[in-house]
């Protein structure tokens, strides 16, 4: 019985001392298909966690020092952390990339074009860059603007082959032709909004901003139906949120996912029918 009571003491005892995962100013979401679960940045905390739908939290890896946006792109998670893009393998959380974003300052919002492409905003140098990653071994990098808003959230817009950038303060979203390599241009005034960090589009090609600021107060999700223009009007979706930052739209369960970086919570928003099959479902 002793002995049975000091090995119960000792599983007590280790238990402890395990800390719990918990949100600490999530930041950024990234949907796993093949998982059915998210990926949550979790800057203040050090680590990028695992979210089932549930809620129930794990982590992924610790590695990070503070990872802010993520992207799952060829079976790797993508973390910006600290000037650095990072890249873990998702089944087992081996780093495989560790790259200096050259004169980085602040990177902060993620996207692909689902191939071997991502592309990276920097909010503190106002730029936007380009990793080809077709490589992990020899990843190449390339600034390609200079802007003049400050931007924040970013998504690849596969139709109109363009990234869509959510700007911080004056509520805008811009939209910056790949092909040309042009200034990115207004592509709509989000009058009475300010301070968008997310941004996505769902199964519909509606537009998603995740705002701090909003008409009525407080954060929330509104969407834009296209075609866009300067002054396309927006319907708030969700109210009341708490420092939404980097959202995620999810093709397998039609659900955006928004980190509360205030509140340390992950909501879902139902916005598409779920799909069967995903276009872009990869390990």
């Amino acid at each position: 019985m002793k002995q049975r009571s000091i090995c119960a003491l000792l599983l007590m005892l280790h238990a402890a001392a395990v800390p719990a995962q918990v949100l600490n100013g999530p930041e950024s979401v990234e949907f796993h298909p093949r998982s059915g679960r998210h990926l949550v940045s979790n800057p203040s905390g050090g680590d990028v966690l695992w979210r089932t739908s549930s809620g129930t939290l794990s982590t992924f890896t610790a590695a990070p020092t503070a990872p802010y946006g993520i992207e799952f792109l060829r079976g790797t998670v993508f973390v910006l952390d600290s000037g650095f893009l990072r890249g873990y393998d998702v089944d087992t959380a081996a780093s495989v990339l560790n790259l200096a974003i050259t004169g980085a300052s602040f990177l902060n919002g993620i996207t692909s074009d689902g191939d071997h492409t991502l592309y990276i905003t920097d909010f503190s140098a106002k730029r936007l860059h380009r990793v080809d990653v077709a490589n992990l071994a020899s990843p190449v990098q390339t600034l390609l603007q200079t802007l003049t808003p400050t931007p924040n959230g970013v998504i690849y817009d596969k139709a109109n082959n363009r990234l869509l950038i959510a700007t911080w303060g004056s509520g805008r979203v811009l939209s910056y032709d790949i092909a040309t390599n042009t200034a990115p241009t207004t592509l709509i005034t989000a009058t009475g909004y300010s301070n968008i960090d997310g941004i996505t589009l769902d199964c519909n090609g509606h537009l998603y901003i995740a705002a701090w600021s909003c008409p009525g107060g407080g954060g929330c999700l509104a969407r834009f139906e296209p075609p866009f223009t300067a002054t396309s009007p927006a319907t708030i979706e969700a109210a009341a949120l708490s420092n939404p930052a980097d959202i995620d739209f999810d093709p397998r369960s039609g659900a955006i996912g928004i980190p509360e970086s205030g509140a340390n919570r992950v909501t879902l928003v139902q916005r598409c029918a779920p799909a069967v099959f995903v276009d872009d479902f990869e390990r």
